[in-house]
């Protein structure tokens, strides 16, 4: 008696979650958008994890900033997977979802807001690992699970890869052992290489200019303490500071001011932190490497009689 009790209660329970995939899957909602926001309307994005600061960004002048909990230029793809949110396509409806903890949505996972739109994260659906998400506090709908690291907790992801904002131009490069600026008449000059050429200075110059990371990290401000800094002074006076995390087997600098760790190519250590090296000299040759020179032949011809 008991064990049909038991079958009886499995099956419904299979049904109640067949009802809710077959009521997620309808047709006339499959494809619908999270929001009616197109993504060019969106402006701003909030993202919010328990226990960690909110992070914030704007588009100003048609550009995304980062706004908090630092001030920092954006990474512009990682940007868009969150601006794409706001017509991702929904491939399921749960409308009046009363079951919210069970979907990890009763404390939400995490809130992301695009203008005034808030969309709540929860779990995973156990078939196609779709991500539940509950739409301004309404229906929760099921999407493709996004990838993006942007959605995380870890705002560096979403700081720009460039070292140096878009368009900068530099005035001055404090290094180690090397220091380089431009003169009154706009030539690079070094205090302690007087003699080095101009074109390897500005060599150093564009290397800095052009460097780009491959991605970024937290590094928390007393981890980099006590590391070799430099110091670089742009064209309008704004001074960016860094530090060298590690030269070796990556090539890591870090900006304390705004606690974002660079990796870059460790090939970029040599180019960027000092002048490039002289190639090394032909050695002339020895007299023991010229080629003999040919003997003398004695096989002439007899004369004709």
């Amino acid at each position: 008696m008991n064990r049909t009790y038991l079958n009886l209660g499995l099956l419904v329970v299979v049904g109640g979650l067949g009802a809710a995939l077959w009521l997620g899957d309808r047709k006339d909602d499959a494809k619908k958008p999270l929001t009616a926001l197109s993504p060019s309307a969106v402006e701003r994005i909030a993202i919010e994890h328990p226990g960690s600061p909110a992070i914030k960004l704007a588009k100003q002048d048609g550009v995304w900033k980062l706004l908090e909990p630092v001030a920092a230029d954006t990474d512009s793809f990682e940007v868009s997977a969150l601006v794409g949110l706001a017509d991702t396509s929904r491939e399921g409806v749960l409308e009046g979802a009363s079951n919210l903890a069970e979907l990890g949505l009763d404390p939400a996972a995490f809130r992301i807001t695009l203008n005034d739109q808030t969309l709540d994260f929860g779990g995973d659906e156990p078939l196609k690992y779709r991500k539940y998400v509950r739409v301004a506090g309404g229906d929760v709908a099921l999407i493709q699970n996004p990838s993006s690291a942007a959605l995380d907790k870890d705002y560096s992801d979403l700081v720009s890869k460039n070292l140096l904002p878009e368009g900068a131009a530099i005035k001055r490069l404090a290094l180690p052992g090397l220091s380089i600026e431009q003169n009154a008449a706009g030539q690079w000059t070094s205090a302690e290489h007087a003699d080095a050429k101009a074109s390897d200075l500005q060599a150093v110059v564009d290397a800095w200019t052009a460097a780009k990371s491959m991605w970024n990290g937290a590094e928390p401000v007393a981890s980099v303490e006590g590391g070799e800094k430099v110091t670089v002074t742009l064209a309008d006076d704004r001074v960016l500071n860094f530090v060298i995390a590690a030269r070796d087997p990556q090539f890591l600098l870090a900006r304390p001011e705004i606690g974002v760790r660079y990796t870059l190519d460790k090939t970029l250590a040599e180019r960027m932190l000092g002048l490039p090296k002289p190639a090394p000299a032909t050695p002339a040759a020895s007299p023991t490497d010229l080629p003999e020179a040919a003997a003398p032949t004695t096989d002439l011809p007899a004369p004709t009689p």
